[in-house]
Formats: C-alpha cells, sequence, structure tokens
C-alpha cells in the first residue's frame, strides 16, 4: 500500500492530478481509494478557523486511517497532515489564542500515516489569477497576503520535511503535460 498526499497552494494542479493517478492507476489494475480534504464538508463555520481546521484535520486523519485498514494498493489523500501544518502556520496570526507550537506537534503525530507527499506550488499572484477567470469574488483564503503566507508556509515544510519523508516537488506553473508525465513516471516505480 502507498498513500499519497497532494499538497500545496490553491490553483496549482493537485484536484486534477489526483484524477490523472486515479485513472492511470486503475488502467493498472490497482485498488485506488481518494480521500478528499476534510474541509470541503466541515460543518462548521469558517469564521472560527481553528475549529474549521481542528475538524477538517480530524476527519481527514480518521478517513485515512479507515482506508488503511483495507486492502487499497494506493490511498491518495487531496490535502492531508502537511496541508494542515501550513494552514496551521498561514492562519496563526488570524488566531491569537492558538498555540501552534501544540497544533504542530500534535499533527506530527500522525505524519507516518502517509508515505509520501507530492508538493503543488504555484506563486500566490498565479493563483489569484487562476481563481479570477472562474469567481471574482475572493475570499478569506484567496487574497494576496493569506496566500503569500501560505506559500511561505509550504517552503518552509519542504525544507524541513523533505528530510524525514519522501516529497516531491511539483511547479503548478508548468503545463499539465508536463506535470502529468513526471507523476506517471513516478507512480510506475
Amino acid at each position: 500500500m502507498k498513500v499519497i498526499e497532494f499538497a500545496g497552494m490553491p490553483k496549482a494542479g493537485k484536484t486534477t492530478a489526483i484524477n490523472i493517478a486515479e485513472s492511470y492507476l486503475k488502467k493498472q489494475k490497482k485498488n485506488v481509494r481518494i480521500i478528499y480534504e476534510g474541509a470541503r464538508i466541515s460543518p462548521l463555520s469558517k469564521e472560527d478557523r481553528f475549529m474549521y481546521n481542528a475538524w477538517s484535520f480530524h476527519n481527514t486523519a480518521n478517513r485515512i486511517l479507515e482506508a488503511r485498514l483495507n486492502k487499497y494498493d494506493f490511498i491518495l489523500i487531496d490535502r492531508g497532515v502537511l496541508d494542515h501544518f501550513a494552514f496551521s502556520r498561514a492562519i496563526e496570526h488570524l488566531c491569537p489564542d492558538y498555540n501552534i507550537d501544540a497544533a504542530l506537534d500534535y499533527y506530527s503525530m500522525f505524519a507516518n500515516l502517509e508515505d509520501y507527499v507530492f508538493l503543488y506550488m504555484l506563486r500566490p499572484e498565479e493563483a489569484i489569477r487562476r481563481e479570477k477567470k472562474h469567481n471574482p469574488f475572493l475570499g478569506s483564503v484567496f487574497n494576496i497576503d493569506f496566500l503569500k503566507k501560505l506559500y511561505s508556509s509550504y517552503q518552509s515544510l519542504y525544507e524541513s520535511v523533505r528530510i524525514q519523508k519522501e516529497m516531491v516537488l511539483f511547479d503548478g506553473s508548468k503545463p499539465l503535460d508536463k506535470n502529468t508525465k513526471r507523476l506517471i513516471e513516478i507512480l510506475k516505480s
């Protein structure tokens, strides 16, 4: 079983990559499970960012644990443990009572749920440009200040975490076919 998190910047190509990986692996007769980010289904308000992220993290971790009990060849995660690290660092300034060190220590206990992280990076300005193509109204995540904090958080996590875990960095600004070719090559190995 290989458990792969697709993490990274909004609009960098994570969901597209997961769909491509799923299609490729199923053609190879592999048993695949996709776990989409818990934030998609959170019943909590985004106003309380700490509780919203805590619920999302626990929901995602629970679904990873359940999937690991089954006989999947691949579990593909759309925003998992590493993403929660990054978002926690990026929202720290929004939650004055948030004990970031305790949160990161807690999340690190779950890092072994994933074998690999495919980190999709994209400059904040490009993420905004891509989002505005489809949605002219930017929200709390789609603003340049937050995206810069998030980008910086991913960069520092890449430098520190890749020593302990196999991480692959993808440039979300590259053409889809180049990232797809690289993704398929990695999945073959």
